[in-house]
């Protein structure tokens, strides 16, 4: 039988560090079932001061805070990755090593996120000889056979994830995972999250709810191309009934940004005013001209929105 004793993984840097607070205070606000949640908190060089405010959103009797310094992370990987994602990414990847070994499966998220309901069901839900379970993400063709995976084959995304830590330590995963990055030059498509695909051949599938990325509440069903992937009814019960909000990049914007046009932001923003950086006004938008323009693209034209995003795959799938 599966503890009531929750254990959650969060990898941040300083610049996210408010995302981390917030978060937490939607995991315990809709987790009271959990008799201690543990979180355990990969730290990049997050200041101490950042980390005192982390913990002031954590009750006392209800949960506590392990932090692990993981600013040796380079070192770690043993070969230079691409710096287009903040490097702290990685260290999710070594959750097996860090944590003791007592802890055989945890739960890894995103920062970029809310918790919106209970997660005991996964929790105590039997992995088997899984090495992780997580939701099936929409890619394109070419970034699965970049990572050497069939089309056929389960692709998902890293953003929330339950690992079987007891199997990572006896198949030595990570060890697999430094070879694989090695044996590619440090250059893996889609970073960390590429390496868990391609090294993590055993995925247990959990309902699109545990992961509803901002694209799933965007686009229309028809744009998603993945298979194996959910079908119309499980995306409408997800968009209803979201367990795990990860407010990825994309067309509508981060509700911690000004000009956000994500549809449930201000459930973020409802969470933000619960924390302690509840008067911390909204960031400037700070997503690239080329991301804006497809944004203004598919809120004025989409049929135009959706020709260049077909052009931009057929160029990229032949590079």
């Amino acid at each position: 039988m599966i503890s009531d004793n929750l254990h959650i993984a969060i990898s941040s840097d300083s610049n996210y560090a408010k995302l981390v607070s917030i978060l937490l205070v939607s995991l315990f606000e809709n987790n009271q079932w959990a008799s201690c949640i543990t979180v355990h908190l990969l730290s990049n060089n997050i200041d101490e001061e950042s980390i005192k405010l982390i913990e002031k959103h954590i009750p006392s009797d209800k949960g506590n805070l392990v932090v692990y310094d993981v600013s040796d992370i380079a070192g770690r990987l043993k070969i230079k990755v691409p710096s287009t994602i903040a490097i702290s990414a990685y260290s999710r990847l070594f959750l097996s090593s860090l944590l003791d070994e007592s802890i055989d499966r945890v739960i890894y998220m995103d920062v970029d996120a809310i918790v919106l309901g209970s997660l005991k069901t996964i929790w105590s839900s039997n992995l088997e000889n899984n090495q992780i379970a997580g939701v099936l993400d929409d890619v394109a063709l070419y970034a699965k056979k970049a990572i050497d995976l069939e089309s056929n084959e389960a692709y998902v995304n890293s953003g929330f994830l339950l690992l079987n830590l007891k199997q990572w330590r006896e198949e030595g995963i990570e060890a697999k995972i430094l070879d694989y990055l090695i044996a590619h030059n440090g250059n893996v498509f889609h970073h960390d999250q590429g390496l868990i695909n391609a090294v993590c051949i055993r995925k247990m599938i959990l309902p699109v709810n545990y992961n509803m990325v901002t694209n799933f509440f965007v686009f229309p069903y028809h744009s998603f191309k993945q298979q194996p992937f959910y079908s119309e009814e499980e995306m409408e019960d997800g968009k209803k009934h979201p367990i795990f909000i990860h407010f990825t990049a994309g067309v509508a914007n981060r509700p911690w940004m000004r000009n956000c046009k994500h549809p449930l932001k201000d459930i973020f923003l409802n969470y933000k005013a619960k924390s302690l950086y509840k008067n911390v006004p909204l960031e400037k938008d700070t997503r690239p001209m080329k991301l804006k323009l497809l944004a203004s693209l598919y809120y004025h034209s989409k049929p135009l929105y959706y020709f260049t995003l077909k052009i931009r795959s057929l160029v990229e799938s032949r590079k």
